[in-house]
């Protein structure tokens, strides 16, 4: 955790740097996109407090969220929204991918056992349901951030709707992959 929270400075310096001093050309690093990031990872470290007070650690998902934050920068350094779109579609659907996992152990480790262990489509119902709002979200403070601070979170034409269909994608094929692997579980156990 340690690690990743060094990474993560390091990240916001040198996004900073890159921004303040125009190190690439063709970029839309500004200080929103910026403000936004920090305020991203600032949730993220919020929620991993919490749930370690309730014993349930995170810290495996800090990694995976680095790796987000990069193809993330990647994305704003290339102007890949207008450019090369399918690089903002995999920011998505990664995000999602990675979302989906950690609402998915909050419902096993923090709920009671008895509803969400024995009845796994239930569960995924919920975590679809949830990263679905979550998603929704995200691109309701974008079309704000657009409309009051004059920036352009929202691309053109269908970006949002290929953004909310990436992010049910990603937690689609989380879904996908658990229920799999969790039948394979159940079938394996002697009965």
């Amino acid at each position: 955790m340690i690690v990743s929270r060094f990474f993560f400075v390091g990240y916001f310096i040198f996004f900073g740097l890159a921004w303040r001093y125009a190190f690439f050309k063709h970029t839309v690093l500004d200080l929103s996109w910026l403000l936004y990031l920090i305020i991203m990872y600032s949730a993220a470290e919020i929620f991993f407090s919490v749930f370690l007070q309730r014993g349930i650690d995170l810290s495996f998902a800090f990694p995976l969220l680095f790796a987000i934050f990069m193809l993330n920068f990647v994305s704003l350094v290339l102007q890949a929204q207008e450019r090369i779109p399918i690089i903002n579609r995999a920011e998505h659907f990664t995000s999602f991918v990675l979302i989906g996992y950690v609402i998915w152990i909050f419902f096993l480790k923090y709920l009671p056992q008895t509803v969400w262990s024995e009845h796994p489509y239930y569960t995924s119902l919920l975590v679809l349901a949830v990263t679905s709002l979550m998603g929704v979200m995200n691109e309701i403070i974008e079309l704000f951030l657009d409309a009051m601070l004059k920036t352009n979170f929202v691309g053109r034409q269908y970006d949002t709707s290929l953004d909310l269909l990436m992010n049910t994608l990603g937690t689609g094929l989380f879904l996908a992959v658990r229920l799999i692997l969790g039948a394979s579980e159940n079938s394996a156990r002697p009965k």
